[in-house]
């Protein structure tokens, strides 16, 4: 399954907490790319947020791998997930 990711810092969460966090931030996304769970990575022109493209068994299994990620296991990043699926509404053009 294919999903969309939308990770933002929290509205409570401390920039400092990200800086402090950082590497080990970039070492979990790595790891997830590594792994073949992250497929792409975007940033935004909103600094504090990031855009990743998953591939998981399923919606949970999307969360389960994002949650090892340190600053979301800490609550410092809020993740929003999107399933994507294949866009059929070309098949209309052939009816």
């Amino acid at each position: 399954m294919k999903l969309l990711a939308i990770i933002d810092l929290a509205p409570d969460a401390l920039v400092e907490q990200v800086q402090r966090e950082r590497l080990n931030e970039f070492k979990g996304s790595w790891d997830l790319f590594a792994k073949g769970v992250l497929r792409e990575a975007y940033q935004t022109e909103t600094p504090t947020r990031v855009v990743f493209i998953l591939e998981a068994a399923d919606m949970t299994d999307a969360e389960e791998q994002l949650e090892r990620l340190p600053l979301v296991a800490k609550g410092t990043m809020r993740v929003g997930l999107i399933e994507l699926r294949p866009f059929m509404n070309w098949s209309r053009l052939f009816a």
